[in-house]
């Protein structure tokens, strides 16, 4: 299963005692279609306000309809921010998590003078000029296998931090700025930090060269803020 939300909400993917996720949906509206409990498993566990166009996930039904007509009827019961993009049967052993190679997301900025208004939910507003080449020799030094315990939120418990990110490229638009990142596996709002340390190389806050240190410390508080949900995007998951 392909699907794709706008995260602005919900509290993430993943079901939790307390809170509206995407994954309680899906799984209400397939119970209703299978007259039972289904349980789905997703690719990424995408945070409180995070958008996503490709999380894959799998699940076992004994639902008597077709993958094209079963995905019209889960849009059909599901919220319009939530859209079931594709369906089909997945190769015995396939596991949406544990067989993914890479993921791909996609940091949204916008740096216009005036507020974004029908963008708003989508892109982070910071009011000012970036300095976008020192950013990209920033973001050429997370390239690569490093130790980003810097990199990750105080609260994860993870004791193996180290990630090998495969791709981090800048991309400016007129007022826009993009930051697509692909890696084989991110800690919790590692993208979200590694954003906002480049934000604050970009405001002449930290230096290029800063990044080595800050791997090296493995001390979250050498890195830069943890940008803001609402600018970031699940682009695809690859296997």
């Amino acid at each position: 299963m392909l699907v794709a939300y706008a995260g602005t909400r919900y509290e993430g993917w993943q079901s939790q005692r307390k809170g509206n996720t995407v994954q309680e949906h899906i799984e209400r509206a397939l119970a209703r279609l299978a007259g039972a409990k289904v349980n789905v498993l997703g690719s990424s566990r995408t945070d409180s306000g995070v958008h996503a166009e490709g999380l894959v996930a799998h699940f076992k039904a004994d639902i008597d309809m077709a993958p094209a007509r079963l995905r019209q009827a889960l849009n059909h019961l599901l919220p319009p921010d939530i859209q079931v993009r594709a369906i089909r049967i997945a190769p015995e052993g396939f596991h949406a998590r544990y067989g993914a190679r890479s993921k791909v997301y996609r940091y949204q900025i916008w740096t216009g003078r005036e507020r974004p208004l029908f963008e708003a939910p989508y892109w982070l507003w910071y009011h000012g000029q970036l300095d976008i080449p020192a950013m990209r020799q920033a973001a050429r030094r997370l390239v690569g296998k490093h130790d980003f315990a810097a990199f990750k939120d105080s609260g994860d418990e993870k004791k193996i931090t180290v990630r090998t990110v495969k791709a981090l490229r800048i991309r400016k638009e007129a007022q826009k700025v993009i930051i697509r990142i692909e890696a084989d596996g991110f800690l919790t709002h590692m993208v979200r930090i590694i954003v906002g340390t480049l934000i604050d190389v970009g405001r002449g806050r930290k230096a290029p060269a800063d990044i080595d240190r800050i791997l090296l410390s493995k001390d979250r508080r050498q890195a830069g803020p943890t940008s803001k949900a609402l600018g970031l995007f699940l682009e695809k998951v690859r296997y």
